[in-house]
């Protein structure tokens, strides 16, 4: 089910990449893949699942050829993922915040890089390398934003369908059908 979460998310690449610029489920995905799928899959499933879209959507929908930078771009999914995996064996609202900024950050200054480094927009000097990571700062908000709300959606949604409902951090405790036993169910108001 998790596989498929993170397959659904990155197909979502081909309808809201024009849409909404830097809002991506990807991200989200990302560090729910890395904390959520089999630790052996955790880095390799999600970054290969976007090699192959962005394989598709670079060549076929823009008619662009995939350049040797795109590996860098990929290589910030990875760490996304891999800090994702941080949420595997202790998860909190914090922990989860602050892997989110994290992830995010690190996703920003890996693949920033990378257009600093593969393409001419900017002089390789260490001005031309803070104009190309000044440029982004916009799409790092939008990108972070879509981190913590697709996140938090993918995490809690997941823990509210598989684990007991008073377990749910920021969830209210309902009582289960379970709670009810025939000796306490006249005490409950109705």
């Amino acid at each position: 089910m998790i596989y498929l979460i993170f397959v659904l998310s990155a197909f979502t690449r081909f309808l809201m990449s024009s849409h909404a610029p830097g809002f991506s489920p990807v991200f989200g995905a990302l560090l729910f893949s890395g904390a959520r799928l089999k630790k052996r899959d955790a880095i390799w499933f999600p970054v290969v699942v976007l090699a192959i879209c962005d394989w598709i959507l670079i060549t076929r929908f823009y008619h662009m050829e995939i350049r040797w930078e795109h590996a860098i771009t990929l290589l910030g999914c990875a760490a996304m993922a891999w800090i994702g995996g941080l949420l595997r064996q202790s998860f909190s609202a914090t922990r989860f915040a602050g892997c989110s900024v994290a992830g995010s950050t690190a996703f920003f200054l890996i693949s920033n890089f990378g257009v600093w480094i593969g393409w001419e927009l900017y002089p390789h000097t260490w001005a031309g390398l803070l104009a190309c990571y000044a440029a982004a700062v916009p799409y790092y908000r939008i990108s972070l934003l879509s981190t913590l709300v697709v996140g938090a959606v993918l995490f809690w949604g997941y823990e509210f369908l598989h684990k007991d409902r008073r377990t749910v951090p920021f969830l209210p405790q309902v009582p289960t059908l379970a709670s009810f036993t025939p000796s306490n169910f006249h005490d409950v108001e109705h």
